[in-house]
């Protein structure tokens, strides 16, 4: 088994078990949230990347690298052998059959979590019972787009906040959200299903049991999850001093970011892209930043004009990165 150090120091420049074009491919995968290394791969060589990854043109001769994080975040259960699962194939793409402009038909369902998350503007403070206990996952069957809302509880009240936020966050976007799928629950309750056909939308549930008729909801929220937590162990293996599970929320948020400016790996096209209509020019990629990484931050007292602070005193303070600020620049980041 390797060791701790072995397994954070893989992209060290004394590392001589990685050649150059396999920490460049494992450093953009964990940059991009841990996709498919043979996805990182095809999108080096289509430029979206930086010059280096273009050397990933010969992905074939180099031997994949093998990641950490991966192997212990995504880790699943083999089937059983001695049974046999059979695939109705007239059903697969049957959901978003016919589904093609944004907002036709929107898939939702709620993601909970026992570990009560952190709050986006607060210092990490609050009571836990003011924290986030899980959040409603929004799939767009045209585009696949993802879009998540953090609730403090999982009634109808703050199910329907997350709601109006998603429907102002699509408008922004421009598309006019004319119908949902979901689980029965709280979806099916009378203020939620009242708030709904008052905006002149249409709402239909999934039946008792078949889970499945609502699979694009389910998938979404399995993506989601699966690179979150894996970003938050990639992150505890590197820097296990701040390690923190309430921050679960931030991870989930990025996750769905850049899965939603990831190219699909068939069609080549980013879900934002098919989503507002409008060509991606890669820059959310190229300016991605590994999840929980340190980072450095200007004291806010230099951030003023005419501001000082001691001569001998450190000029920034050392915070954590944790995704990119939704309300500003593709540059700027939250920490």
């Amino acid at each position: 088994m390797p060791t701790l150090k072995a397994l954070t120091g893989s992209l060290d420049p004394s590392n001589k078990n990685l050649s150059m074009l396999q920490k460049a491919w494992l450093r953009w995968h964990i940059k991009l949230g841990h996709p498919g290394m043979s996805l990182v791969a095809k999108l080096a060589r289509s430029g979206r990347l930086d010059r280096i990854a273009l050397g990933l043109f010969q992905a074939k001769d180099i031997n994949q690298p093998k990641c950490a994080a991966c192997q212990h975040g995504k880790q699943t259960r083999l089937p059983d052998p001695t049974t046999t699962a059979i695939k109705n194939q007239e059903l697969m793409g049957s959901l978003k059959n016919g589904q093609l402009i944004p907002g036709s038909r929107v898939f939702c369902d709620q993601l909970q979590s026992r570990i009560k998350g952190r709050l986006f503007h607060t210092t990490g403070r609050e009571p836990d019972r003011d924290r986030f206990c899980g959040a409603t996952i929004f799939c767009d069957a045209a585009s696949g787009c993802i879009h998540p809302e953090f609730q403090v509880t999982l009634n109808a009240s703050d199910s329907i906040t997350a709601l109006n936020n998603f429907e102002r966050d699509a408008l922004n976007k421009g598309v006019d959200v004319q119908s949902y799928h979901t689980n029965n629950g709280i979806f099916k309750s009378k203020r939620f299903v009242q708030e709904v056909m008052k905006n002149s939308q249409v709402i239909r549930c999934s039946g008792v049991g078949v889970k499945w008729q609502n699979g694009a909801a389910e998938g979404a929220i399995s993506i989601v999850s699966s690179r979150a937590r894996t970003m938050m162990i990639h992150a505890a293996l590197h820097w296990p001093e701040v390690e923190d599970a309430a921050l679960w929320p931030l991870a989930a948020q990025h996750a769905s970011h850049l899965y939603n400016h990831t190219p699909n790996r068939e069609s080549g096209i980013a879900p934002i892209e098919v989503h507002s209509r409008t060509l991606s020019d890669n820059q959310a990629l190229r300016n991605s930043h590994t999840w929980g990484c340190p980072t450095c931050v200007l004291e806010s007292r230099l951030t003023t004009a005419g501001g000082k602070i001691p001569k001998w005193s450190p000029r920034s303070r050392r915070a954590q990165h944790v995704g990119v600020s939704p309300v500003h620049a593709k540059t700027v980041g939250l920490v």
